[in-house]
């Protein structure tokens, strides 16, 4: 399996004051490994730490408590090895910045649109700053717009000027418009009809095709298309928790583990975590038992 993530003992807690045995731990990685090329959804009940582990990976919010065994590593394209750990120690803005351009986009329920910008300018930049000029991009930007029944919209459209599922679809295009080594999507199909996510979804696979070894790590409530378009989902699982600094109080985290990592066999017609398997049906109903 070529990697794109491997991650062991790690654990986040948005107390900026951490204290070992008192401040509240949010997540807990013990053990994960994450493949290149993949569509990874991500799982589980409000507050369990779906967004956590997007602000982890995607380098946006560290709130990692690290240990002596802890291991967060990256794996680029061209094979080599980046330690995540020392990204974050380094404490370097504008080296986190540079490599979130490199590697990550990311697509949000809340749209994020330049509200002054036009549709195409929005969906366009990304790529421009990649160094592709404004043709290509606007010439790529309608591509898009049309396979997602956008193709109404005029290059001087502001954005403002768009409904909210416009404009979410106008966001997802942004969002698959540029080179990218990982997308990393919130519920980037919250707002839309069904219809409409089975298109989203269709594009990024066509994208991820196009791409060749890049992935997409999406949380998502949609369990339906989690199984219908995952190539692997992780089902985030609660425990109580062993930190408390309130006597008695009884609090909760969210675990990734080996035993959280389902992976689908047969054309998607069962899915196994290796102690566990579930034929289709049966396996998007216990995903929503959450």
């Amino acid at each position: 399996m070529n990697k794109l993530f491997e991650i062991a003992d790690l654990r986040c807690s948005y107390d900026r004051n951490y204290r070992e045995g008192v401040s509240k731990v949010v997540l807990e990685i013990r053990d994960l490994i994450l493949p290149k090329g993949k569509k990874i959804f991500i799982v589980g009940e409000s507050g369990i730490g779906k967004s956590t582990i997007l602000e982890v990976l995607g380098l946006m919010n560290n709130t990692i408590v690290s240990g002596d065994g802890t291991k967060f590593l990256f794996y680029d394209n061209d094979g080599s090895q980046v330690d995540l750990m020392d990204l974050w120690k380094r404490n370097n803005d504008d080296e986190l910045s540079n490599f979130r351009l490199r590697h990550f986009n990311f697509i949000f329920q809340s749209t994020n649109l330049m509200r002054n910008f036009t549709a195409y300018e929005n969906i366009s930049l990304t790529r421009m700053l990649q160094g592709y000029s404004q043709e290509d991009a606007f010439a790529k930007a309608a591509e898009v717009l049309s396979d997602l029944g956008l193709s109404h919209i005029g290059q001087d459209r502001m954005a403002q000027e768009l409904s909210g599922g416009q404009q979410q679809r106008l966001a997802f295009a942004r969002a698959i418009l540029p080179d990218f080594t990982v997308l990393f999507g919130d519920e980037p199909t919250g707002n839309l009809d069904s219809d409409n996510a089975v298109k989203a979804m269709e594009l990024l696979s066509g994208k991820l095709n196009e791409l060749q070894g890049s992935s997409a790590i999406i949380v998502s409530h949609d369990m339906h298309l989690a199984v219908t378009f995952a190539d692997l989902i992780i089902k985030i699982r609660k425990e109580e928790s062993r930190t408390s600094n309130v006597k008695d109080e009884i609090t909760y985290l969210g675990i990734i583990d080996k035993d959280c990592i389902f992976m689908p066999s047969d054309g998607k017609t069962s899915w196994s975590n290796g102690r566990e398997t579930f034929d289709a049906a049966e396996f998007e109903l216990y995903l929503k038992k959450i």
